[in-house]
């Protein structure tokens, strides 16, 4: 991996829930049972009772208020990976203590979403839930672990209860030749399909010059932080002052330029800071999490400050001009901080360079 943060990786996280993914689940299969050691763990199995009803008569918004509910109890309640499977199906992988405390956090998983099924006009039981128990030495592949996903479900819902059900894997089929075959290629090509995706992500989000997040790897980044409302985070638009010196000399060396000025860049961020090339040019683009207005003027000089040191030894000493915007104070969308943040940059080329503005 590049030393530079790279984009999120946003098909392994549900982007309704937050939970993983069905890439995950199946990377994680393919995993484990590559170890050499393995250890007793536990799966459980929920599917949402009565969903499609739930669609039909109160609309797909409602549906999806639901199934982020279901999301968020289960990783609050279990605090061990939770994947969405699809739809309304979630896995979860217990690997820590016994499978006697598998069991009964998975039961006050149950317990809660009951409890609370009310706020959501939902009977009780909401979910369809079962847990599987392995032991370490379990003679099983992730085909027979796919198998038992559902047929215990399947097994679990044909009861009256449609509740909640305890199995252990030495009482269970597994699944036939043909079966193993299948679903083994099916978890083997989800898990291969992670990888292109990872390869064709970091092509689309990466700038080729510099190594850095492009430009559509930044967009992501404010919006995931404006729709998960975290407050507040400033914007920096970054551009060089005077850096054709540099490409008067060839391209090549203006490409050398602006990879030593990403770097000089990165150098000075903090942790959890966000960098990402802007455009094609020299201009740059810096996100700063939990940075308020009063805060964002004294760590943005020190960005100049940075770069005017580090490029007195390069050929031709340069500076840099940003603009900063901060949100909510100055605007409610990316293209309303972006507008912003463009807005004092270009005051800040306009009354004498190497400076920041912050957005008026």
């Amino acid at each position: 991996m590049d030393i530079f943060q790279s984009s999120p990786q946003i098909f392994r996280i549900d982007p309704l829930t937050g939970c993983r993914t069905l890439v995950s689940f199946c990377e994680w299969l393919t995993q484990h049972f590559s170890a050499t050691e393995r250890v007793p763990f536990s799966v459980l199995a929920l599917d949402v009772n009565q969903f499609a009803q739930v669609n039909t008569t109160k609309g797909h918004a409602y549906g999806d208020d639901v199934i982020r509910w279901f999301g968020f109890v289960l990783m609050e309640e279990i605090h061990a990976p939770v994947y969405r499977l699809g739809g309304d199906a979630f896995g979860v992988v217990l690997t820590q203590d016994s499978h006697t405390e598998h069991a009964a956090i998975a039961r006050r998983a149950f317990d809660r979403l009951n409890r609370d099924a009310a706020r959501f006009e939902l009977a009780a039981p909401v979910a369809t839930v079962t847990v599987v128990h392995y032991a370490g030495d379990a003679p099983i592949n992730p085909a027979d672990i796919w198998f038992h996903l559902y047929s215990t479900t399947y097994d679990a819902k044909a009861t009256a209860e449609r509740a909640f059900k305890i199995y252990h894997a030495t009482e269970l089929a597994r699944a036939d030749r043909f079966l193993n075959e299948t679903l083994g290629r099916m978890i083997e090509r989800i898990a291969w399909l992670g990888a292109m995706v990872d390869e064709s992500q970091h092509l689309a989000f990466t700038d080729p010059v510099t190594g850095l997040p492009n430009q559509r790897a930044a967009l992501n980044q404010i919006e995931t932080r404006i729709a998960q409302r975290q407050t507040p985070f400033a914007v920096l638009m970054i551009d060089g002052d005077n850096l054709t010196d540099y490409n008067n000399i060839s391209y090549a060396m203006g490409d050398e330029m602006i990879d030593r000025l990403g770097k000089t860049l990165h150098a000075s961020l903090r942790p959890g800071d966000f960098l990402a090339r802007w455009r094609v040019g020299d201009e740059f683009l810096i996100i700063l999490p939990n940075v308020a207005r009063e805060y964002a003027q004294a760590i943005s000089e020190r960005f100049c400050a940075a770069v005017a040191h580090a490029s007195q030894q390069w050929r031709f000493p340069v500076t840099i001009s940003m603009g900063v915007a901060v949100y909510p104070d100055h605007g409610a969308t990316s293209a309303e901080l972006l507008a912003r943040a463009e807005a004092g940059l270009k005051q800040a080329k306009d009354s004498g360079k190497n400076r920041v503005v912050i957005a008026s």
